[in-house]
């Protein structure tokens, strides 16, 4: 019996994520908005098929299953087809009271050729360790979304969307890839690739968390 109680304890462990934050109250609330949606399809293109608005809500369900893994508290700001107002995904996020923000959207270019991945923040000027914290952020998430797909890297940049300027938290926004680039859109629409995508975000999330709690200690 006791052999059997030990075996099952092994399983547990072994099926909890390394270094997960399982059974912690105090875990962090992720806020992730899920770009576009509903009469907003975002950016589109043909041979294969492909609407942002469709593969930003898969990424972030699954950015969502693996953070929860980890014992992070998630919040969406859409978990279905519909349109949600950029004013509205702002308030999404200050009702959460969320730690930080991640905005995940897919690239259109006029070039075929354009690639890769990039990954914004907002350079407040009036809150610079708000500043500070999402660079920090949006460079955790990129090396990490890097080393999983092995995508051309675009570098971490400036940006002043919405959402990411109208949040009080540290906010990122995720450009996955290019949706009118064909190579990249037949990757984006495979669940393999997806997948990748959607673990690089919840790594590098987890590894800007982790790096906050070393330096407090």
């Amino acid at each position: 019996m006791q052999i059997i109680l030990l075996l099952f304890s092994f399983l547990l462990m072994s099926a909890t994520p390394a270094g997960s934050l399982i059974n912690t109250a105090d875990a962090p609330t992720v806020v992730i908005d899920v770009g576009h949606g509903g009469t907003d399809r975002g950016a589109k293109a043909g041979n294969p098929y492909c609407e942002e608005k469709r593969i930003t809500l898969l990424t972030a369900r699954l950015v969502k299953q693996y953070l929860e893994q980890l014992g992070y508290h998630v919040v969406m700001t859409r978990s279905t087809d519909n349109f949600i107002s950029l004013p509205r995904r702002v308030e999404i996020a200050k009702q959460a009271q969320g730690n930080i923000f991640v905005s995940v959207h897919y690239n259109s270019s006029r070039s075929p050729e354009a690639k890769g991945i990039e990954v914004f923040f907002f350079d407040s000027k009036e809150n610079k360790n708000r500043a500070n914290a999402s660079k920090k952020l949006a460079d955790s998430i990129l090396s990490r979304l890097i080393r999983k797909t092995d995508a051309n890297s675009r570098g971490v940049k400036k940006g002043n969307f919405y959402v990411i300027r109208e949040t009080s938290m540290p906010a990122v926004l995720v450009e996955g890839g290019f949706i009118s680039n064909p190579k990249e859109r037949a990757l984006l629409k495979s669940r393999d690739y997806q997948e990748k995508i959607a673990q690089g975000i919840a790594d590098g999330i987890d590894g800007y968390f982790k790096a906050r709690w070393r330096k407090a200690r």
